[in-house]
């Protein structure tokens, strides 16, 4: 599936961010729980807070290649750790 939506205004401001293609599957959250924050008002995740270390990235990195409506990019700016 290609890359659709916009950016969420919930995100965190940082690099990672989900888009508003997400279903609210929750695929998201099984892997990087700490990262990513349920919707129950809208029905969708975003990305709660950013990475903090490299675990953390690579949690993130595992929930965008199994995200089924390929909807968390990485494209965002970038913060200083």
């Amino acid at each position: 599936m290609s890359p659709t939506g916009k950016r969420l205004e919930d995100n965190a401001a940082g690099k990672y961010y989900v888009t508003d293609a997400c279903d609210g599957c929750g695929i998201c959250f099984s892997y990087a729980i700490q990262n990513f924050m349920y919707s129950s008002d809208s029905s969708y995740y975003f990305v709660y807070q950013q990475p903090s270390d490299p675990s953390e990235e690579a949690d993130i990195r595992k929930a965008i290649e199994l995200c089924p409506m390929n909807c968390i990019r990485d494209d965002g700016e970038e913060v200083a750790h």
